[in-house]
């Protein structure tokens, strides 16, 4: 059984600790000063397969570097990456991945001792082992694959000067795509259905448009729905002419932009 050290308790470390805990292949330790937090996500983790420990308070680096066989062990870095600096444990581990923003392999390497480093950037479907995860290392490994395989799918990027791309892709792209969502639920209001009946329109959509993405360009999608003077096309317009298009790319961008400032 492959032991994983999750250090921090936010949304995305959540999202990766329910999916790990279903496997039997994982033993999970939550890591970080605030007990309760911790404590708090072990307990929805916990299921028959598994036992949940925790490493709390101010010592929480020291009691993971006096653990038996560190050394066979994979750390998991899931704090801001203002906190890599705050971090700091005497041990040698299996492998450090890190699903922090913006922090370099480089950086991981100069802040933890390990046989290989990995970064990773999933995305919050890793709840429901939906996740589009990028990876980087300077070698790809299986163990990764498997590891964050568990969450959904895994797509190693080819350079590290790729990461930041990625990242912004499918790591910050639900926030979008929920406001695409919304906004369409919200037009179904405005044109008489109830938001139940909005809702269920839009989750619908959601899902048939995910089938037909996995093996249609979207350029083709949206030809074969916009008949010549259809109602359809009309639409198409208005969103062009309120620059729907270039609103995406420039968001990609910032994000982007962000990350490097």
């Amino acid at each position: 059984m492959q032991k994983i050290y999750i250090l921090g308790y936010g949304k995305m470390a959540e999202a990766i600790a329910l999916s790990l805990s279903s496997y039997t292949d994982f033993s999970l330790c939550i890591a970080g000063r605030n007990q309760q937090k911790a404590l708090c996500l072990a307990k929805k983790c916990e299921c028959s397969k598994n036992q949940i420990e925790v490493c709390t308070g101010e010592d929480f680096c020291g009691q993971i570097a006096r653990q038996d066989f560190l050394g066979e062990a994979i750390l998991l870095f899931a704090l801001k990456p203002y906190a890599l600096s705050s971090v700091r444990i005497n041990g040698h581990f299996k492998a450090v991945y890190s699903i922090a923003a913006f922090v370099t392999l480089k950086e991981l390497e100069l802040a933890f001792s390990a046989d290989s480093f990995v970064r990773a950037m999933p995305n919050i479907a890793a709840r429901h082992k939906k996740s589009f995860t990028a990876l980087y290392a300077h070698k790809q490994e299986e163990l990764a694959s498997k590891v964050f395989g568990s969450c959904g799918q895994v797509f190693w990027l080819s350079s590290e000067s790729k990461f930041e791309a990625g990242m912004a892709i499918s790591g910050c792209s639900p926030a979008y795509l929920a406001m695409v969502a919304e906004s369409l639920s919200d037009a179904g209001v405005r044109e008489g259905l109830s938001r139940e009946e909005s809702n269920a329109f839009v989750r619908g959509l959601f899902e048939g448009f995910s089938a037909l993405l996995q093996e249609t360009h979207p350029v083709s999608i949206k030809e074969e729905v916009s008949s010549p003077s259809g109602t359809t096309i009309e639409g198409v317009a208005l969103l062009e002419s309120r620059a729907l298009r270039s609103a995406f790319i420039d968001a990609i961008h910032a994000v982007i932009q962000k990350s490097r400032s």
